[in-house]
């Protein structure tokens, strides 16, 4: 199984690597190891000031290969699932506002 994880050191990197519009939300991690969608991941997520990461297992939900468009970053996302709500709502409660932003992210 691949092991990923992210430290976000910021909300801005937090908003370009969060994806809302995933039914529970999903994070999406740079990593260039070739994945399939639906495969497990187990992957490691620290939040800005918290002071340890949370762990957790997902599907890939999204996956952007070398020379996507616009240039996006090579990686993918993982959803979360339910057991993550807590997760799920310090992200969105972090982002705010942010979450309805125009802004392009990782993803889109």
């Amino acid at each position: 199984m691949i092991e990923v994880s992210i430290e976000f050191k910021n909300t801005q990197q937090l908003y370009g690597n969060y994806l809302p519009f995933v039914t529970s939300g999903a994070v999406f991690f740079l990593c260039e190891d070739p994945v399939e969608l639906g495969q497990a991941i187990k992957a490691s997520v620290m939040l800005p000031d918290d002071l340890e990461a949370t762990e957790f297992e997902g599907p890939v939900v999204w996956v952007n290969p070398n020379g996507a468009q616009g240039g996006r970053p090579i990686g993918f996302a993982v959803a979360l699932g339910e057991e993550q709500i807590k997760l799920r709502t310090e992200i969105e409660n972090l982002l705010g506002l942010k979450l309805n932003g125009t802004e392009v992210t990782s993803t889109m």
